[in-house]
């Protein structure tokens, strides 16, 4: 098959991109091929097709809006990217007559490439399927929170609390602005030209079907792990520290570790406990968090390692007791949990949204109450108390990556769903 496969990055920045690239990887070594679609920015990874991307909104080296100078033609390309782009409309049109695919596999497009991308691509005749990484279907803040809490107000169409409680940017011009591109959307039924969308998650999958999509247009697919690149370390050795993978922003939970183990410092002075977190993000977030370390005198307990490469990310993983994933938000099947099962670490995660169909208590690790530090704690004393279980249940994690979690499960039913929708497609033609 010929896959156009989109994306609004073309650079390893999250999730979504990191399974971007191990999907493109796994479907090209299966003998597929993919074109990539994206947008121009200077840190994308090289391919022959970026000369089919679309420019940014504001200039190459502006990755986020809080980059963006405010010119004119920012301004501009962000208000139709919202709405509608003309230019990635003939872009992806172009690419299309081009290179011929026989299936679009869409990840991010809404704000940055918009839903032009859709109806050039259903023009041409092609079956679309989008992957869901996050909630921005149902939610104009893409993560179903407010205040720091799960909100659901938007789920079911009503979009007026997301203005009321000024949810996106903390603006009521940005709110009112994603609201009314919504309805636009909506009204212009560009939804409606996708064949399917992917969840990664039951719990994704029962959102969107309570947002009103049927069934059959919705497909559950678990992600995937590269089992080879995410590995134990031999015979499971671990060093005596816990482990936090993930973005530096505050819906990732990371300073509710940190005051998990300023009272576990206090309340069990016999633990030797020492947390490593590895990731980058937001500094102010950042900032907070060295700020917080200080403040609970944790500087011998806590280090920051910032960025890692795979392999040292699998090294990092693999060696540590249990990895934490104190999200305050749904979240949608994170790839710290699944590289820590690969990498034979057993996971700590809030009990929350999907993080509760992924963590089993008992035979995977555990689960706390989201936000709960105290809570945490407890679970982490427990483990380190309980040096028997965690060995079993590091033996059960890494079996789970390399059975319920592995690519060729993945792709295998990628394929079927990517050969049902070419095959309903030409019988429609």
């Amino acid at each position: 098959m010929r896959i156009l496969l989109a994306n609004y990055r073309y650079f390893i920045s999250g999730g979504p991109e990191r399974y971007l690239f191990n999907v493109s990887d796994a479907l090209t070594a299966r003998g597929h091929t993919v074109i990539p679609f994206s947008i121009k920015y200077t840190r994308n990874q090289s391919t022959p097709y970026s000369r089919y991307f679309v420019e940014p909104l504001g200039a190459r080296d502006e990755i986020y809006f809080r980059d963006q100078r405010p010119t004119l033609q920012t301004t501009w390309r962000t208000f139709t990217r919202l709405f509608y782009a003309s230019d990635v409309e003939r872009a992806i049109t172009r690419l299309v007559a081009e290179t011929r695919p026989d299936v679009a596999y869409i990840l991010h497009y809404l704000r940055k490439l918009s839903p032009s991308l859709l109806v050039g691509l259903k023009h041409a005749g092609l079956p679309i399927v989008v992957r869901l990484s996050d909630y921005a279907m149902l939610c104009p803040q893409a993560h179903c929170l407010r205040d720091n809490a799960p909100c659901e107000l938007c789920v079911r169409g009503d979009l007026l609390p997301s203005v009321r409680y000024r949810c996106v940017q903390h603006s009521f011009a940005a709110s009112s602005l994603n609201a009314l591109a919504t309805w636009f959307h909506r009204f212009r039924r560009y939804f409606d030209l996708v064949d399917v969308f992917v969840t990664t998650t039951e719990f994704m999958f029962q959102m969107m079907h309570q947002a009103g999509f049927p069934k059959q247009r919705l497909r559950f697919i678990p992600t995937f792990v590269n089992g080879n690149a995410f590995r134990p370390a031999p015979n499971f050795a671990k060093a005596n520290y816990i482990a936090f993978a993930g973005r530096l922003e505050e819906i990732k939970g990371a300073h509710i570790l940190i005051q998990a183990i300023a009272h576990l410092r206090r309340s069990r002075p016999d633990l030797p406990i020492t947390l490593k977190i590895a990731g980058t993000g937001d500094a102010q977030y950042r900032a907070r968090l060295e700020q917080q370390i200080v403040e609970n005198d944790l500087n011998d307990a806590i280090q920051l390692v910032g960025e890692l490469s795979a392999n040292d990310l699998s090294d990092f993983l693999g060696k540590a007791i249990v990895s934490v994933v104190p999200a305050i938000w749904y979240e949608n099947m994170p790839n710290a949990i699944l590289e820590s099962y690969a990498c034979g670490t057993p996971v700590l995660a809030s009990r929350i949204g999907s993080l509760i169909e992924s963590v089993t208590d008992g035979k995977t690790g555990f689960l706390f109450e989201a936000g709960g530090a105290m809570k945490l704690a407890e679970r982490i004393a427990f483990c380190l108390d309980h040096p028997e279980l965690l060995v079993t249940m590091s033996s059960n994690v890494r079996h789970i990556a390399e059975t319920v979690y592995s690519s060729d499960v993945h792709l295998i039913e990628l394929e079927q769903l990517f050969g049902g929708c070419i095959n309903h497609a030409q019988v429609l033609i």
